[in-house]
């Protein structure tokens, strides 16, 4: 714009002094030196914007209008200049503003055919361009035909509305982030578009056909303009074929996609109805085919269903590890397919779970069915290290003999698996209505206690430990409790043994200790004069003799943020005689972590004083019979000889079960520190506690001012 600026200025001057502008002067070098910048600028505007591998499409859409318009400029301003009697240089000057407009429209197409006005400073310079284009179209077009440029100040007032809108565009806010904006997709090639092309290309022929100027009087001009016609063909053909082929790659992408989409669909269905470690039906997709084999009209009396538990499987999975525990589950699985018939469905429903359904057992009964798997577990099973394991495996069978439920059915497998392995194992049962209530009771509670967490059927409840003395609360036992929905609640005398037969108290373990750690954070931040308020949590057998039970609570730990020293694990005396080698190991380590250990119901029978002196034990609780015992004389002795002896090992003594005053009155009277029972409260949930806990306090001043 510089160059124009100064070429305007030696142009008015000439005019200003009454002197003829001849022609050509400086005014046009520095005119057609602007050009080249000009066209420069569009380039890099439109490479700052360029997408990809469509670099091409854009560069022939803009060269088939180019070549269009090139035809008319030959037709009307080229051909009349060249029949002129100008010398050779006005010539060469008077035919260079037409190319190098013909090179500024192909590339302002270029850059809009990219990019697409989508900014008022694009939109201002395709302004620019078409009011430039116009003007200087209307003067050398009139120029090269007339000898005299006609309405010449309408070419002035465009050429000076052409400065405004480029000043404009560079002005405008929105210049700043034309590159940024998004390219246009060229893949397609819109029917308008099209129109246009074809258009343009036809307008060579039709100035043939029409002899405009009287070009077919002219073989030479005739030439040149078909020469034009045939290369912008040839454009229009190159992008015709550029698009086929962008065509043809997107047809190949989507198929690979669609192919790659079929197979991901195959696979997420494999995995969201089979067992990733087996490959057998999963839980889902054997519901599902139980479901669907009930429902047919023939289906009573010619459907059995198996349920198939490995006898220990834990103890292998404890002692050899859970890889070895995987290998064998998968060698099972082989084998169980092995014994099935081809249509029969076998799947892995539990952990070490699986279950068969057959359909159509017309000719075969049903416990002979059964024993053809449990024939399988005869020999041994070649896992890892050349090692040969032996295991068998209890079944609970059931045979449809009236319609009935899916959920009925498993119920039903489960009470005879439950038989078979209450009956000595490696065995299989036939259900019979028959069987005990208790153990029907027995095979529900064992069942649904495996959705028990899923359902959130379990909660937690807190016991204060009063300190007998100062009537304060040094600490609070977890009790876990279980209502299922539409139920009485569950006693834990009635639940926790079976959860503890069938391994889910370990889950159910590590869920009621990461709540009571959590709950026990949020006392220590929200409850005054609490900040040191110790939780107790029941330890079963089974989740101490976990292997990963120590790194468990260490986890919970830092997860919750819970001082390990005000985190208290009760155990009772029997788990310590159960596996002491395990279970002292596993102490060790939790004391090393800063958790504490008491022992619960202390005094019931088991008691070991060589394990108490040889183990990091913090605590003992004395079991409730002492309170509440025939003899208090003897009862007396015996509370007096645990306490000293709890004093000589320097651990805290707690008395369980105290119910009335008479008995507090009489424990502290025998020197017991620290008591719990329903005489200060029962377990409560986690709000009752805290308004206990502010009552206490309240209390505990009172005596404390008077």
């Amino acid at each position: 714009m510089a160059l124009f600026a100064v070429a305007d200025v030696i142009f008015g001057a000439y005019q200003f002094g009454g002197d003829l502008v001849p022609f050509p002067s400086a005014a046009d070098a520095l005119y057609l030196g602007a050009y080249p910048f000009f066209a420069a600028g569009l380039i890099r505007l439109a490479s700052a914007r360029r997408s990809g591998g469509m670099r091409w499409a854009p560069l022939l859409d803009a060269g088939i209008p180019t070549l269009g318009m090139a035809t008319l400029a030959w037709a009307f301003i080229v051909a009349p200049y060249l029949r002129s009697h100008l010398s050779v240089l006005p010539l060469a000057i008077s035919l260079a503003y037409p190319l190098a407009d013909l090179v500024l429209l192909c590339m302002a197409v270029r850059l809009v055919l990219t990019t697409g006005v989508h900014s008022p400073a694009l939109a201002l310079f395709t302004l620019w361009v078409a009011a430039t284009l116009a003007a200087d179209a209307l003067y050398y077009s009139t120029l090269a035909s007339t000898g005299a440029p006609i309405a010449a100040d309408v070419s002035y007032s465009l050429w000076m509305a052409s400065y405004l809108f480029l000043g404009a565009a560079a002005l405008h806010p929105s210049m700043a982030v034309t590159t940024q904006l998004t390219p246009r997709h060229m893949e397609r090639l819109s029917r308008s578009r099209m129109t246009v092309l074809v258009l343009l290309s036809l307008v060579g022929p039709v100035l043939i056909v029409a002899n405009v100027g009287n070009v077919r009087d002219q073989p030479a001009h005739a030439a040149v303009i078909s020469g034009i016609v045939a290369g912008l063909t040839l454009l229009l053909v190159l992008r015709i074929m550029l698009l086929a082929d962008q065509a043809q790659e997107r047809a190949h992408v989507a198929e690979k996609a669609l192919r790659e989409q079929g197979t991901l669909q195959h696979q997420l269905a494999h995995q969201a109805f089979h067992d990733t470690l087996t490959g057998l039906a999963n839980r889902a997709l054997f519901s599902e085919r139980v479901e669907h084999a009930l429902g047919r009209a023939s289906a009573t009396g010619n459907i059995v269903l198996l349920v198939i538990d490995l006898d220990s499987f834990k103890d292998i999975n404890d002692s050899l590890g859970h890889p070895v525990g995987d290998e064998l589950l998968v060698a099972v699985g082989h084998r169980l397919l092995g014994a099935a018939r081809h249509n029969d469905t076998v799947a892995r429903i539990g952990g070490d779970e699986f279950a068969v359904l057959a359909e159509d057992l017309k000719d075969t009964p049903a416990e002979r069915y059964a024993q053809r798997f449990l024939e399988r577990f005869k020999g041994p099973f070649a896992v890892s290290d050349q090692r040969n394991l032996f295991v068998t495996a209890s079944i609970g069978i059931v045979t449809v003999t009236k319609p009935t439920s899916r959920n009925d059915v498993l119920r039903s497998a489960d009470i005879a698996l439950y038989v078979a392995k209450d009956g000595g194992r490696n065995r299989a049962v036939l259900f019979n209505p028959a069987m005990s209530l208790a153990q029907q009771d027995h095979a529900r509670i064992a069942q649904d206690l495996r959705y028990a967490l899923t359902r959130n059927e379990l909660t937690l409840r807190y016991q204060p430990v009063v300190d007998l003395t100062t009537k304060e609360v040094t600490s609070v036992e977890a009790l876990l409790r279980w209502q299922q929905h539409g139920r009485a609640e569950t006693p834990p005398e009635v639940f926790i043994p079976i959860a503890e037969e069938t391994g889910v108290i370990v889950s159910i373990g590590a869920w009621v200790l990461r709540q009571a750690c959590r709950q026990g954070r949020y006392w220590h931040e929200t409850l005054p004069g609490h900040g040191a308020l110790s939780v107790a949590v029941n330890v079963s057998s089974r989740q101490l003799k976990d292997p990963h039970f120590p790194e468990t609570v260490r986890q919970i730990l830092f997860e919750t943020g819970f001082p390990a020293a005000s985190l208290i694990l009760e155990i009772t005396e029997s788990t310590l005689i159960a596996d002491f080698e395990t279970v002292s190991a596993h102490i060790r380590i939790l004391c090393e972590q800063g958790v504490r250990i008491s022992i619960d119901d202390f005094g019931t029978g088991y008691s070991s004083l060589s394990y108490l002196r040889n183990l990091p034990i913090d605590a003992v609780k004395i079991d409730q019979s002492f309170v509440r015992g025939g003899s208090a004389d003897i009862d007396n002795n015996l509370i007096q000889a645990i306490l000293r002896f709890g004093c000589a090992l320097g651990l805290d003594t707690i008395v369980e079960g105290i119910e009335t005053p008479d008995e507090e009155q009489r424990l502290r009277i025998l020197g017991c520190p620290y008591g719990q029972g329903f005489h200060y409260a029962r377990p409560v949930p986690p709000d009752a506690l805290e308004t206990y806990l502010a009552t206490q306090a309240t209390a505990t001043g009172s005596d404390t001012s008077e």
